[in-house]
């Protein structure tokens, strides 16, 4: 059920409630979109590690993902929940900060209006089809040998990658 009443939004069924103003629904989509993500990031969390939510929540909050999910440059809200988690659990895992350089930012730019342009898709669809397959991801690990090679060749790359994940 989803009810706007006087400047509030208030979303719930039948395990959670989700309460924000209307200027914070006036925001971005992506913005509006992190409540559900985070909301959906923490039960998996409680889930798959036996927490309770508050011990989810305070887990999810200490980690530089959770810092990270509002970033408009790393546009993680576009990841599933099972995603995030993973990238939570190699962050917690490696003690490592995941986030993109602003060089592999660009080349994965690169390679989707690449690959778009190509395909003849939209960059919106070759990037879902991106983080469905773990592309972005092989992108960033690879960046160092890959951004030095030609369009072909890199995505050839790209295609067997995705080919050896279906």
């Amino acid at each position: 059920m989803i009810v706007i009443w006087r400047n509030v939004f208030i979303f719930a069924d039948d395990t959670r409630l989700i309460v924000c103003s209307r200027e914070y629904m006036k925001q971005t989509t992506e913005i509006a979109i992190l409540p559900f993500k985070v909301l959906e990031l923490a039960e998996l969390i409680a889930e798959k590690k036996r927490f309770s939510m508050d011990d989810a929540l305070f887990y999810l909050y200490n980690s530089e993902l959770y810092r990270d999910l509002s970033s408009p440059e790393l546009k993680l809200w576009y990841y599933s929940g099972r995603q995030l988690y993973e990238l939570l659990e190699e962050e917690k895992h490696d003690g490592k900060k995941l986030k993109f350089k602003k060089s592999e930012i660009q080349f994965l730019v690169f390679c989707i209006e690449q690959y778009r342009l190509r395909d003849n898709l939209t960059s919106a669809g070759v990037l879902a089809m991106f983080i469905r397959f773990g592309v972005d991801r092989f992108l960033r690990d690879n960046f160092e040998v890959l951004h030095s090679q030609g369009t072909e060749y890199i995505l050839h790359e790209i295609d067997v990658f995705i080919k050896k994940r279906k």
